[in-house]
Order: C-alpha cells, then sequence, then structure tokens
C-alpha cells in the first residue's frame, strides 16, 4: 500500500514537472503564457453627469483585455441626468461585447435625496450607511465571482494613464491605490491618522505627493481608487461594515471602516506614485451646491492642461459635454499674444479659453530671434 502511494506521488511530481519543462500552465495551455488576472471594477455614481463622459471614455481606454474585465456599476438618488449618461454608454460597450459581464442597476425615480440629507454634498448616518451596503455588496459580488481583483473607483476619478490596471497588479500588494494628483494638494491617501481616526498632518505626505519620492508607500488610509488582489487569502478579512470588525470604535464611515480594519487585520495599505496615474476631484462641501462641483471641474480640467493633453471624450460621451458660451467678460476684446513657432501653446490657450468661456483674438508676438 505504502509503495502505490509512493508511485501515485512520484508519477504526480514527474507530471507537474513535465508540465513545467514543456511550458503548459494549469489550463492546458501549450504557450506558457497565462491569461492576464480577472478584475471587477465597482463603479458607484451619484450626481456626476458632469464626471462621467470623461471617466468612462477613460476606464474605457485602460490598456487591458476588456475580456478580462466585469463592470459592477450603481447609481441611484441623482438629481441630474446621471441615470441617462450610465445607460447610453453601457448600451454603447455592450453592442461591442468586450466585456466579461456588466452588472447594473440604474435608479432614476424619486425621491431625489436620501433621508435627512440638506443637499447634494450632505452625508447623513442614513447615506453612510447606504453606500456601505453598496461596497460591502460589490466585495462579496467579486469574491463569489472568484475575481483575481476587485478595483473600487469613484466617478469622480480620471485614471490618465492606460497601464494603470497592469502597474497595480505588477506591484504585488493585497491593498492598493493609484497616487492621484488634484488642482490643490488633495489626494486619495492619508499619511496620518489621529486616535478619533481622522486626518492628521504629516511630513510624508507632501514627498509622496509631489514624487519627489517615487514606489509604494505604507499609509493608514487609501480612498476613491482602491484594488485588492483577492487571490490572497488575507484579503478575505476585508471588509466595509462596521459590525464585522472587532471592537470598531470608529466614525460611521465606510472608507474609514475600511482602513481600520485592515491595519486591525495587518493588512497594509499602499498609495502608489511610481507612474503619474491620474486626477481626483476635491470634494464638496456639505452645503455646498452642485454648481460648486461644476467649477471643481473647469479647474481640474484646466490643471490637467497645464502640464498634459486634455481629459479624453470618447465619440459616445462627448455630446454630454457643455461649454460655457464665449464672451469678452464685459470688455471690448481680449487678445492672446503668441509666438507662431509655439504651436502647442497656441492649442493650450484655446482649449484653456474654451472650457472658461472667453472670446479672445490671437496675435503673433515680436520674434526676439
Amino acid at each position: 500500500m505504502y509503495l502505490l502511494e509512493s508511485l501515485l506521488c512520484l508519477s504526480a511530481i514527474t507530471l507537474s514537472c513535465c508540465h513545467e519543462v514543456c511550458g503548459q500552465n494549469s489550463d492546458g495551455d501549450h504557450t506558457g503564457v497565462r491569461n492576464p488576472p480577472t478584475v471587477m471594477i465597482a463603479i458607484l455614481a451619484r450626481n456626476k453627469a458632469h464626471t462621467l463622459p470623461y471617466f468612462l471614455t477613460l476606464v474605457e481606454r485602460l490598456d487591458y483585455p476588456k475580456s478580462r474585465i466585469s463592470l459592477w456599476i450603481r447609481s441611484d438618488h441623482n438629481e441630474d441626468n446621471t441615470a441617462d449618461i450610465l445607460r447610453d454608454w453601457i448600451s454603447s460597450v455592450q453592442k461591442n461585447h468586450d466585456y466579461h459581464s456588466i452588472s447594473s442597476e440604474i435608479l432614476s425615480s424619486p425621491p431625489f435625496r436620501l433621508g435627512e440629507e440638506m443637499g447634494p454634498a450632505h452625508w447623513t448616518p442614513l447615506r453612510f450607511t447606504h453606500v456601505i451596503q453598496l461596497r460591502e455588496e460589490a466585495l462579496e459580488t467579486a469574491r463569489q465571482l472568484w475575481a483575481d481583483f476587485v478595483w473600487f473607483l469613484d466617478s469622480d476619478v480620471f485614471i490618465t494613464e492606460p497601464n494603470a490596471l497592469k502597474q497595480l497588479i505588477a506591484n504585488d500588494k493585497v491593498v492598493a491605490a493609484p497616487m492621484l494628483a488634484s488642482d490643490g494638494m488633495y489626494s486619495n491617501f492619508w499619511c496620518g491618522m489621529t486616535d478619533e481616526y481622522y486626518y492628521k498632518r504629516t511630513d510624508e505626505y507632501q514627498p509622496i505627493y509631489y514624487r519627489e519620492q517615487t514606489g509604494c508607500f505604507h499609509v493608514p488610509m487609501v480612498h476613491s481608487s482602491v484594488i485588492i488582489d483577492l487571490r490572497k487569502t488575507i484579503s478575505n478579512k476585508l471588509t466595509f461594515v462596521p459590525q464585522k470588525i472587532e471592537n470598531y470604535t470608529g466614525p460611521h464611515d465606510d472608507i474609514i471602516t475600511f482602513a481600520v480594519g485592515a491595519n486591525k487585520s495587518d493588512i497594509p495599505l499602499f498609495v502608489c506614485n511610481d507612474l503619474m496615474y491620474g486626477f481626483v476631484m476635491i470634494p464638496m462641501e456639505q452645503s455646498d451646491p452642485l454648481e460648486t462641483d461644476y467649477d471643481q471641474l473647469v479647474n481640474l480640467k484646466l490643471e490637467v492642461l497645464a502640464e498634459f493633453d486634455p481629459l479624453p471624450l470618447s465619440d459616445v460621451m462627448g455630446k454630454y459635454i457643455q461649454y460655457p458660451e464665449p464672451d469678452t467678460l464685459g470688455l471690448d476684446e481680449i487678445y492672446v499674444i503668441n509666438l507662431e513657432r509655439r504651436p502647442e501653446r497656441r492649442l493650450r490657450m484655446e482649449r484653456s479659453l474654451k472650457e472658461l468661456g472667453i472670446a479672445a483674438k490671437f496675435t503673433p508676438a515680436v520674434d526676439g530671434r
């Protein structure tokens, strides 16, 4: 009996070694090339009709096989045409059968606000509960799908680096966030957390934000764009639900709950700035109207134009962007003086003026050369 077991073990080892030598992977592929990991992207959108055209265009332009991506999209309590934009985009990508699957629940019926909300940026306990439930549902769905990764991606994030997903996977972290810039010093990570679980200023923040040091850095909080490696068993401890964390005393907040739970489970959180991944909107104050977010988007688009190409728009999404009617701001004329040998500066200025709704005349500068 022992001899038979030994022979069976030896046969199994030999077969395994043969597969390795011949370049055959576990799927029977003799090329030795494995499929990329599967990813579920979880998207929550509420009152984001102004950011969605750019956000969805950039998601579609990620350099990653769409057949290995599943989309999980939820939207409700909108006061704008967020629902229409999402349905239109989903319909357009479904025609090509590119993505592995798309699960969407998009509600546009009243009431527009949840509970005692006083405005679109007012976060009540009931609203936090709702978001916590949605994020936890997304996490559990990814696990049930046996997805290798789940990427929580907020709809006011703009991933401008096409290789972002590939690089985040290659960094091999259980939880990681691509560092995102803004039109200020706001980003999607904290370098310090107080005893009450809120933001704490530290000297480490600026060198990471300005990419004076590059790599992946252990931090106490990441949010807005967070990828989780579900292949690693320890990821099973991650949750957004406060009641699932032993002795949790923090606030009723999805991102703080997730961070505290990860830290209690000895799961390090990383922010990665090895690439210039993209941008994030600065959140509104509680009393701000939606118009404040529109202005924030213009500010961010101008910030992008200072050094980079403009945020792209697909043909399907371009129709949802409206620019202000250009005028001269009460002046007789506005002139832009530009060197003819610097057409790239003129183009950047033309794009900026279009965003701001300013009508200007261009005149050539005297070239000192």
